[in-house]
């Protein structure tokens, strides 16, 4: 009874280490496939906001021009307001000068949904800290610095002084035939009439004329200081991605 009752216990441990090793043998199994999914969908989320990211200076670098070539005509006419000519020395565009209201429309998808859903899927601490203060503040800031009409945007306070002093050219309205440079951001088909001067003598001692001209010209170097600062983040945050996806898919 002894030698059998040891040859069953043997038995029965043999069994239960069998079963032990087939658990963790089949948890180990489930864990690596969980890790391999983890892991694919960590890079996915990545290459998709390294692409939203690169797809976000196309529409920044659109703005900086558009506030470039409004600033530039700004300055131009502030000075020859301020200054003793009666008449331009040189062409002003006046139309660049009144300007249109901008807006700023970033590729915020992806991490919004990982926000709200899987933001812990980012195993890199400081890559997830780095591109939650790209999104939480820079993203946020030049939204509310560019959206925001009536803290940030000047134009229809200047929008009346033309009005005031200026009358639309006699050339025609034309419409630009060229088709869109990418459907990946805001290209404008249409330009407007050229203006011209009705009131010079009323413009030029206008003093809140020229305030107003002064304080958009503010306003867009603002503007454009913070989108040469966002393209630098781009930059930085793009070349801190690709590193972390080279770790992860060797």
């Amino acid at each position: 009874m002894e030698n059998k009752n040891s040859k069953y216990f043997k038995y029965a441990f043999g069994e239960i280490v069998l079963v032990v090793t087939g658990i963790l043998i089949a948890l180990q199994i489930n864990n690596w496939s969980e890790n391999r999914k983890s892991l694919s969908q960590e890079i996915t989320i990545l290459e998709n906001i390294q692409e939203d990211i690169l797809l976000d200076t196309l529409d920044i670098s659109f703005n900086i021009d558009q506030h470039s070539d409004f600033i530039d005509a700004e300055k131009q006419l502030l000075h020859f307001l301020r200054g003793d000519r009666i008449e331009p020395q040189s062409t002003i565009n006046y139309s660049a000068a009144l300007g249109v209201p901008l807006m700023i429309s970033l590729h915020d998808s992806t991490f919004n949904n990982i926000q709200n859903n899987q933001i812990g899927i980012i195993s890199n601490n400081k890559v997830k800290k780095t591109i939650s203060r790209f999104y939480d503040f820079y993203t946020e800031a030049i939204a509310r610095l560019e959206n925001e009409k009536l803290a940030y945007e000047p134009y229809p306070f200047k929008k009346v002084f033309f009005q005031k002093y200026f009358k639309l050219s006699e050339f025609s309205y034309e419409l630009n035939d060229n088709q869109p440079k990418s459907v990946d951001f805001f290209s404008p088909t249409a330009i407007k009439v050229d203006l011209e001067f009705s009131d010079i003598s009323g413009a030029k001692s206008d003093n809140a004329f020229k305030i107003e001209l002064n304080e958009s010209i503010f306003i867009r170097q603002l503007k454009i200081d913070f989108y040469l600062n966002m393209l630098r983040l781009i930059k930085e945050l793009d070349e801190v991605i690709d590193k972390e996806l080279s770790l992860l898919r060797n």
